[in-house]
């Protein structure tokens, strides 16, 4: 590198000489049809035009080479020295003039110039003095001596003037390597994670955006971590960072040829795929990588496990820019974590139209006033043993200045998506809390935790800060998760869930035996209130085996000493045929639609004749 730079920096030197040179000998070509004739004149014209044609070739040619090497460059230089000091030895050897002797001299300066390497400046420098002394050494012994003085500061002039520019050049040079190095050295640290060593954001992104410049068809696979929170959490970063380590490290040794893999942050990362491949073969990497990074590290001593989720989208066919791209391998990847877990889900071009609302959705989400937007609606929950409501579930509504009334699992979807959950539940919770304390004493109040809820003890701790704050009981208060929501972690989940009952807040499972292992939720969590799917009291009517089934759940929680709700009745026949059962709650529009808070509290003030009531409520809000 330092000696092409040399080479760089000389070439801007030789191409300034060489144009003065041709020009100069041109006008000596000129002079000496002027002047010679003959023989002297045939040998003395000939030299100086090739001298001036050379040069021209040189410059025009020779030096104009995108890279011009330091030996191709030395070679021009020895040339370019070569032809001044062969026009001058033709002139002494046809005429000899003792005063003009002193060319050699200057010769020797201007080859201190022309002479890019050191050797080749002492080659050059030295011919010209010893032919002086060739010439001279026919002069009397005080002529010989003045010249011989002549030639030693010549050349203590030239070589000095020589090393001196060489020197500033060199170290012009080096400064500019160092800082080349330094900028080199800062652009890898701006691209590169530091805590991985791969590709950064920044560095993925700009990668990404020259792709689409080019116009180059790609797959972007984003890649989630399922389970990394809870170890984080419960083993301290430290060993979290290393398991991301371990994680990158594992990746890199996956044979995907032509892949380029970042991490985007936290433990979201980032793939690169040739655009050659077909929707079959990325699922099948995808799913490749899912099950090398699912296998079990030994961290610290410590037998982790983590799974992993991925969305791939494809440029051009599922996105124009970068921005698009991501959008759609994130919705993707945001459909693997919901839904198809540890899978590789490919971004489905019938979904564009939903992928879309769910954007507008996330822009409302950020840019509405939620606080003035979002409201709840009250679901009574009815007893049929004491005839009367006894607490109500709180559902969530969002009527947008822009979307009009978005619909409940659309925008907490959404905002689950786009990380904006924590804020939708902060400001429901602070409404139904308001609600609640106004309502009587014996009437509770159900409230939805989504994952991310109860993901993040931080969030939670403030809910029971609002609680404290608010003067309302927290027995009065009872939150409902889903078995999609402790699913991703379990132990973390517990542990929150733990910290709400201490308090003395009531923990209900909800759309309990919607799931494949919702059994195994009643031993592990810390429950309080059971709530039957609906889609078994919907069959109660004409399905012997949802009867069985909906008495054995109620008989279940009765022997566990877990409240029980079914929910979604809606008809006097699937009443009559639950009543023999016993139920403990009813939640459905049999008894109350969901309303808003001032019908809701006009129910729970007038509790004397409940059926009636609430029937009456019923229909008025219908």
């Amino acid at each position: 590198m330092r000696e092409q730079a040399t080479a760089d920096a000389y070439v801007p030197i030789i191409r300034a000489i060489l144009l003065p040179g041709c020009l100069y000998y041109v006008y000596i070509t000129w002079s000496h049809w002027q002047d010679e004739t003959g023989f002297n004149l045939a040998v003395l014209a000939s030299i100086s035009a090739v001298t001036a044609i050379s040069y021209y070739l040189i410059r025009r040619y020779f030096l104009t080479a995108e890279k011009v090497t330091l030996g191709r460059l030395e070679l021009a230089c020895i040339t370019i020295n070569m032809l001044i000091y062969i026009n001058v030895l033709a002139y002494f050897t046809l005429y000899f003039h003792m005063g003009k002797l002193v060319y050699f001299a200057l010769m020797a300066v201007i080859f201190s110039t022309t002479g890019v390497t050191l050797r080749a400046t002492l080659f050059s420098v030295l011919l010209s003095l010893a032919t002086l002394y060739w010439f001279a050494s026919d002069l009397t012994p005080t002529l010989f001596a003045q010249y011989l003085s002549i030639g030693i500061a010549s050349a203590f002039a030239a070589i000095s003037m020589a090393l001196l520019l060489r020197r500033a050049i060199l170290q012009q040079i080096d400064a500019r390597l160092l800082a080349d190095e330094l900028a080199t050295k800062a652009r890898h640290l701006a691209d590169t994670d530091m805590l991985t060593g791969v590709p950064n954001r920044r560095a993925m992104f700009d990668r990404i955006d020259y792709l689409v410049q080019q116009r180059r068809p790609f797959w972007m696979g984003i890649f989630d971590l399922d389970g990394f929170k809870g170890i984080n959490d419960v083993y301290g970063h430290v060993t979290g960072d290393r398991l991301l380590r371990a994680v990158v490290e594992r990746a890199k040794t996956m044979d995907m040829e032509g892949a380029t893999f970042g991490r985007i942050g936290g433990d979201e990362f980032i793939a690169i795929l040739p655009g050659t491949l077909s929707e079959e073969e990325v699922r099948r990497i995808g799913d490749r990588s899912i099950e090398t990074i699912s296998d079990p590290y030994q961290v610290d001593s410590l037998d982790l496990t983590v799974g992993a989720s991925a969305g791939f989208a494809h440029f051009p066919s599922m996105g124009s820019s970068s921005a698009q791209l991501y959008e759609k391998a994130d919705f993707a990847l945001y459909k693997a974590k919901s839904q198809f877990r540890g899978q590789c889900i490919v971004f489905d071009t019938a979904e564009d139209q939903e992928m879309k609302q769910a954007i507008a959705i996330e822009r409302e989400l950020r840019e509405s006033n939620l606080e003035e937007e979002l409201y709840l609606l009250f679901q009574p929950q009815y007893s049929p043993c004491m005839k009367r409501v006894v607490g109500f579930e709180a559902l969530a509504r969002w009527q947008n200045a822009n979307l009009g009334l978005v619909r409940p699992d659309h925008f907490i979807r959404a905002a689950e998506r786009a990380g904006h959950i924590r804020k939708v539940t902060d400001i429901l919770f602070t409404k139904g809390l308001a609600e609640l304390s106004k309502w009587p004493t014996d009437i509770s109040l159900s409230f939805n935790l989504s994952g991310q809820d109860i993901s993040n003890q931080a969030f939670i701790m403030s809910l029971l800060g609002k609680i404290m704050a608010s003067g309302v009981s927290p027995t009065r208060l009872e939150f409902e998760i889903t078995e999609t929501a402790v699913m991703s972690d379990l132990e973390t989940s517990k542990a929150v869930l733990d910290t709400l009952r201490a308090s003395g807040c009531k923990i209900a499972l909800d759309d309990f035996g919607s799931g494949y292992s919702s059994f195994e939720y009643l031993d592990e969590l810390p429950l309080d209130k059971v709530k039957v799917d609906r889609s078994f009291v919907r069959k109660v009517a004409h399905s012997e085996s949802s009867r069985e089934i909906v008495a054995g759940l109620i008989g279940l929680c009765r022997k566990l000493d877990l409240r029980c709700v079914l929910e979604g009745v809606e008809t006097e026949s699937e009443m009559a045929i639950l009543t023999p059962m016993e139920p403990d709650l009813i939640q459905g529009y049999l008894f109350g639609k969901p309303m808003p808070a001032d019908e809701a509290r006009k129910l729970v003030l007038d509790q004397e004749d409940i059926p009636i009531k609430v029937r009456a409520a019923t229909r008025h809000s219908a």
